[in-house]
């Protein structure tokens, strides 16, 4: 069995943290697991709610089997927040800013430690937990996928993995260091996270995770994206193929339609120009 939940949030409640390309990363990623032969479900803005991806991960961890292969995507902010569990001192968790709420890494845990024996877990997070950096591109090309919740210290422990170092049980592909951002990205006039715009336009047939990420990693940091994907796992896990199946990448979606007048008059003022010496000529023969 292969299966998958994509989840993309772009509308969140309230003003101002909304993002562009959640959606269409959930959307893609859907789109190159079914290719993958993979059975999808995905959850997009109002539907991603804490309560319906905590179902459907236990659904998604308690209904897999021995030699089962499951994928987890995930695109929207990220934030960290004060450790409440005790399990380490001085340390803040990671979470997913979700439609409702945030999900801690804590129970992101606890959901993937009950998967039985040779189970095959990939998680994938364009969103970002940082709590150090102090600036980010927002502009109408860019914006950092990150919600702050809590201030956090200097001194302060920021845990990074879903399950702990020693007992790491998934493959996790995340967008960012734990000391910068992901960027929710505007390229070649479609939005998406850059993180999962590169990543889906390099996955080919027969690669390891090793080799995908050395693919990934020749496109980003980048200057204009300046945010370091990071590959995390047990050797073996990361040594296995990834679940791509074929050979050519997907089709490349087709650019949305400019809706920013700014966007517009960048591109097309010298139509302005000649329309405005046109104008001028008529008026004077006239």
């Amino acid at each position: 069995m292969k299966k998958a939940i994509c989840v993309g949030i772009n509308n969140y409640p309230g003003t101002g943290n909304d993002l562009k390309g959640c959606v269409n990363d959930a959307t893609d990623w859907n789109s190159l697991l079914e290719y993958a032969g993979f059975q999808t479900e995905v959850l997009l803005d109002s539907q991603a709610t804490r309560s319906n991806i905590l179902n459907a991960l236990n659904n998604l961890v308690t209904g897999a089997t021995s030699g089962d292969e499951i994928v987890f995507t995930y695109s929207g902010h990220g934030t960290s927040v004060a450790d409440t569990s005790g399990d380490e001192p001085d340390a803040y968790d990671e979470a997913l800013y979700v439609y409702d709420g945030i999900l801690l890494d804590d129970e992101l845990r606890a959901i993937f430690q009950k998967v039985a024996p040779d189970i095959h877990i990939v998680v994938i997070s364009d969103s970002c937990f940082s709590g150090t950096v102090t600036r980010a591109l927002i502009s109408e090309f860019g914006k950092a996928r990150y919600i702050k919740t809590d201030e956090i210290p200097p001194e302060a422990k920021l845990r990074k993995r879903f399950l702990s170092e020693e007992d790491m049980i998934e493959v996790l592909v995340s967008g960012c260091s734990d000391s910068e951002y992901s960027y929710d990205a505007n390229i070649d006039g479609r939005w998406n996270g850059a993180m999962s715009a590169y990543a889906t336009s390099v996955i080919r047939k027969g690669q390891t995770y090793r080799e995908f990420y050395e693919k990934l990693r020749g496109l980003l940091p980048s200057q204009q994206y300046p945010q370091t994907p990071q590959l995390e796992g047990s050797d073996a896990n990361k040594d296995r193929t990834v679940f791509a199946t074929n050979t050519e990448p997907l089709p490349k979606p087709e650019p949305e339609p400019e809706t920013n007048i700014w966007t517009w008059l960048t591109k097309y003022w010298w139509v302005i120009v000649i329309v405005i010496i046109v104008a001028i000529i008529l008026w004077r023969i006239f």
